[in-house]
């Protein structure tokens, strides 16, 4: 169980990198790559990824958590879900800004 914990840590973070990167670079290519290699994975992985870069990226980089989540991979999403998901990272950045 430990073993899957360090992959799935791992994984979390060479895709936070990933997108860090293509942030920096404004490569918009390449976030849509890091999302199509995402959506190869069993949804509950895909889930546990997405909320471990979501914790890397909000404390030091949250418009770049809010790029890549909400532009990039929920791009395909319906309004709501997108509305959704935008206001529960608004919650989560005033939170973490508060403490």
């Amino acid at each position: 169980m430990n073993e899957l914990a360090n992959d799935l840590n791992g994984l979390v973070e060479a895709v936070t990198k990933a997108i860090m990167i293509a942030g920096q670079t404004q490569q918009f290519e390449d976030a849509k790559v890091i999302k199509n290699q995402l959506r190869r994975l069993p949804d509950s992985m895909v889930t546990e990824v997405l909320n471990g870069v979501i914790l890397n990226l909000v404390n030091t980089q949250p418009e770049l958590c809010r790029w890549f989540i909400l532009d990039i991979f929920l791009s395909e999403a319906p309004p709501e879900g997108r509305a959704d998901v935008a206001e529960r990272l608004n919650l989560l950045i005033a939170d973490l800004q508060s403490n």
